[in-house]
């Protein structure tokens, strides 16, 4: 019964990030990509939690009426989603339908690596103190019914939230999910999240391979070596070694999903798709910025080796004031953690 919850529950994400990604990506008479668009959704729908969390949490509510109240936007986003882009769905699930039919072995390949690779992720035996911390985060808000205000170790009330994890969201989304199907917080993250991420980080190389190379074969030979790159390049502090054995942590999505995906969006901007490319981006990092902490110091810099260069290659100075714009919210939060951790300030978990 629980495996089958948690296949629902990874099913009902997928839609909630198509949902949301298509308001960014989906147009009529326009080609698309489903993998962008759910991969972008990925950001969105986590940039709109963090809206709806934030005041809920600082304001000492429970974990209960955060629950309640987010399932209106996810409601709205699918309902509005629905109608604008229904039909856009439903000629891209004929695309993708004909595609498989005739690049079987391409399609049946990508889908067995994966699935092999979600399975040895769930199956690892994950010891690190960050895995204990995010699985008892989870298991705490929801015993407790409030929203990180309990020790997870200890148990104690804090008497203030922690900057380095209070605005990363994303956990907090974990909680609800708990809360609202009355998974284990175990099986949500190590099961649903890391098979989540796993097939979004795969997707995406998916994506990468076919715009590098027409002929699936070759496409194909380029995912091969990307998926066993991953498995073999084990060390202590690499993406490799984070999608593999740490799969569900903020650190994971950033190196592989969210960097991956800043990196295709670079490849469109060269390729001359440039038409809200930097929506796209700003989105991308402000989701980044709720996911994990690590995104204050890495997303400057992925976007700023990769933008910066093409904006005075291409004598284009405005581009240079776009990509600031998209790493406005990394930068807000890296100089909110530096004051808090100064003692400037603090963010208490109880009235004062």
């Amino acid at each position: 019964m629980i495996i089958i919850k948690a296949l629902a529950v990874v099913f009902v994400n997928f839609i909630l990030y198509l949902a949301f990604g298509s308001f960014f990506t989906v147009r009529s008479g326009r080609k698309w990509s489903l993998i962008l668009t759910v991969a972008i959704g990925f950001f969105a729908y986590y940039a709109v939690f963090a809206l709806v969390c934030l005041p809920v949490m600082f304001t000492y509510r429970p974990l209960s009426l955060l629950t309640r109240i987010w399932l209106i936007p996810c409601i709205l986003a699918c309902v509005c989603s629905l109608i604008l882009y229904g039909r856009q769905w439903k000629i891209k699930a004929l695309e993708i339908a004909w595609d498989i039919r005739n690049n079987t072995l391409f399609c049946a390949a990508v889908a067995v690596i994966t699935l092999i690779f979600a399975a040895l992720a769930v199956i690892t035996y994950s010891f690190t103190l960050d895995a204990a911390y995010y699985v008892a985060t989870v298991t705490t808000n929801v015993d407790t019914n409030m929203i990180n205000v309990y020790d997870a170790f200890t148990g104690n009330w804090m008497d203030h939230f922690e900057l380095r994890y209070v605005f990363a969201t994303y956990y907090v989304n974990d909680s609800v999910v708990c809360r609202l199907t009355g998974l284990p917080a175990l099986v949500e993250t190590k099961s649903v999240m890391t098979f989540i991420v796993m097939t979004m980080a795969n997707a995406l190389y998916v994506l990468i391979c076919r715009r590098f190379f027409e002929d699936r074969t070759r496409a194909l030979s380029m995912y091969i070596l990307m998926a066993l790159t991953n498995f073999m390049f084990i060390s202590l502090y690499t993406s490799s070694d984070f999608l593999m054995t740490r799969t569900y942590e903020g650190k994971s999505i950033v190196g592989n999903i969210s960097l991956i995906l800043i990196f295709v969006l670079y490849m469109m901007l060269i390729d001359g798709e440039n038409r809200g490319i930097f929506i796209k981006l700003f989105v991308v990092c402000l989701g980044t910025a709720t996911v994990s902490s690590t995104a204050n110091m890495v997303i400057p810099a992925a976007v700023a080796v990769l933008f910066v260069p093409y904006a005075f290659i291409h004598k284009k100075p405005l581009v240079l004031v776009k990509i600031f714009a998209c790493i406005i919210p990394e930068l807000v939060m890296m100089i909110v953690y530096v004051l808090y951790v100064k003692g400037y300030f603090a963010i208490y978990t109880f009235p004062r």
